[in-house]
């Protein structure tokens, strides 16, 4: 029996409302996942958490995965970080991605306006 797939929810920074999918070990982090599927020009560091290019704000749910040093150094030099920043390249995708709401955030941020 095949497992349901992960849904979630993400806002664009056009702030249009996707909805997205992806299978169990599908993708390595969500960053990938919403590259690959998604999105354009978005990981300029490949995943090292170094760019934080791949700046999302989680507006609804929880991940219980930890902050690794180099993820909360790149947090801390974004003026728009804040308590529910983080970067997906450093999000596993599993089964926490299940019903997660969450925003891009970008410099270019046409939602907003």
């Amino acid at each position: 029996m095949k497992p349901e797939p992960y849904t979630f929810t993400y806002i664009d920074e056009f702030g249009h409302t996707n909805s997205a999918a992806c299978g169990q070990n599908e993708y390595h982090s969500l960053m990938e996942l919403l590259f690959d599927k998604y999105l354009q020009e978005w990981g300029d560091c490949k995943g090292r958490a170094w760019c934080g290019t791949c700046h999302i704000q989680i507006l609804e749910g929880y991940l219980s995965s930890k902050m690794q040093q180099e993820e909360k150094q790149t947090l801390s030099h974004l003026d728009d970080a804040c308590a529910q920043s983080r970067l997906a390249c450093q999000i596993p995708v599993n089964a926490e991605l299940h019903n997660l709401v969450f925003k891009v955030i970008t410099e270019n941020d046409y939602g907003s306006k």
